[in-house]
């Protein structure tokens, strides 16, 4: 499309169904990330909803009493539809040049953005899944994410893992995908742990099963997540279990009547 991507790696990311993208952002690139994630998080931008900050469940519990409020955040949802600095980074065209090349699509829009806090110690585990599990709404079920690492994201403390070549099953139920969690985390179907320096980024295809480990270390593991998908992308209204998500925003190109 636009020699962002070498043919190896574009053949890599079709084999596996994700790529790895070295030091792809500058370090004043994640420090304006860094500084805006713990903004939010603190409950200083009153422009983010209530809503889009979700807690860990030790503190949500009262296991676990808040002495820092930023520590105690697992996630953040839905906040570049709000927010004009993490916008930004979801039409930072470094990232948006390689969705263009994966998708081979020039008109592209945001399904919309997850930053995992991970805090030290209680950070948990996500189990593997796929994303289009939860986005099934959206077809064809080809988005692709971008997840960048704010912080280092090592093996110790809940780096990534993704299945490869697991986005040519197709959408896998719980049933269909109980039998293959146990040979995932024992080897007997390969998983890859892929972890990041802060400013790399990761894409993988909507379908790749992925799933991350817990943060036992003293160190924070920030990664901000952000899903896109062609603006020919059709979503279907009689599916009513799919998450309720703001309006769909251009980053790239032209949209289409009828489609996202």
């Amino acid at each position: 499309m636009n020699g962002t991507l070498s043919a190896t790696q574009l053949a890599s990311f079709q084999r596996d169904g994700f790529l790895v993208v070295e030091d792809l952002l500058s370090v004043d690139e994640v420090a304006t990330l860094a500084e805006r994630a713990d903004l939010i998080a603190a409950g200083e931008a009153d422009h983010i909803p209530e809503s889009s900050v979700q807690l860990e469940p030790a503190y949500r519990s009262g296991e676990r009493a808040i002495e820092n409020q930023i520590l105690s955040v697992r996630k953040l949802s839905n906040v570049a539809v709000h927010d004009p600095v993490m916008w930004e980074h979801a039409v930072n065209s470094k990232i948006v040049d390689v969705i263009v090349a994966l998708l081979d699509a020039d008109d592209l829009k945001m399904y919309g953005d997850q930053l995992f806090m991970k805090a030290p110690e209680v950070g948990r585990a996500k189990e593997w899944h796929q994303d289009s599990a939860s986005w099934r709404d959206i077809f064809p079920m080809e988005l692709v994410s971008a997840w960048t690492a704010i912080d280092e994201a090592p093996l110790d403390n809940g780096c990534l893992h993704f299945a490869p070549g697991t986005h040519r099953w197709g959408m896998l139920n719980g049933r269909q995908l109980e039998p293959f969690l146990s040979d995932f985390d024992e080897g007997r179907w390969p998983s890859v742990p892929v972890p990041l320096r802060a400013g790399s980024v990761s894409f993988h295809h909507s379908l790749t099963l992925h799933s991350s480990g817990p943060n036992h270390t003293p160190a924070r593991r920030r990664g901000y997540a952000v899903h896109y998908m062609r603006a020919t992308s059709m979503q279907d209204q009689a599916v009513t279990d799919a998450p309720k998500m703001p309006p769909f925003k251009q980053v790239r190109g032209k949209s289409f009547p009828g489609r996202v």
